[in-house]
């Protein structure tokens, strides 16, 4: 009779997750992550064809994350505020994994970027002032904004700039008013 496994793949994805978020993907190992689950390698190898695989399908998981976690709260009435808020409040709340996805390099910063890029011009479809804008003139409206965004929530990661929201919200309404169309803070 075969052996029943005891350990899924999802447990392996969840604990591969928690890692990067608490330690970033210098604790991205196969030999960590077993330790975390108080097991062997071979478990992970078994599941996954190497760690590119995992690394693929833990890509997969943060997207989610940030599309449904981290870009739905409502801090403002404003949606394109909120987003950029909400990409601070990361930075802030999650510096170790915002580090991880965005200054490590051990994602594809393409496929990282487009998780913001997509959710933008979601926002961009409903606000008044954008959603008749050709798409080239979106992406560009979405670098002269995220330049600003980016920058803010890398500094706050790092350490560099103490958070204050009243500030915060000043910086990016400073860019929407200056690059968005008809938008008023």
């Amino acid at each position: 009779m075969a052996r029943k496994k005891t350990i899924l793949k999802s447990q392996i994805l969840e604990t591969a997750y928690q890692v990067v978020k608490t330690e970033g993907f210098e604790g991205f190992t196969a030999r960590n992550i077993a330790k975390k689950m108080d097991c062997s390698t071979q478990p992970i190898y078994l599941e996954f064809k190497n760690m590119d695989d995992l690394k693929h399908e833990l890509v997969v998981k943060i997207k989610n994350y940030i599309d449904e976690t981290i870009y739905t709260k409502e801090r403002t009435e404003d949606p394109l505020l909120n987003m950029c808020l909400n990409y601070v409040y990361f930075a802030k709340e999650e510096p170790v994994f915002f580090k991880a996805l965005f200054f490590e390099s051990q994602l594809d910063t393409d496929q990282m970027h487009d998780i913001s890029l997509d959710k933008m011009m979601e926002v961009f479809k409903q606000n008044e002032g954008t959603k008749d804008l050709s798409k080239a003139e979106k992406k560009k409206l979405f670098k002269n904004i995220w330049i600003t965004v980016h920058g803010t929530a890398v500094l706050v990661a790092q350490g560099f700039l103490k958070f204050h929201e009243k500030d915060v919200t000043d910086y990016i309404n400073q860019v929407l008013v200056q690059h968005v169309p008809s938008y008023k803070a």
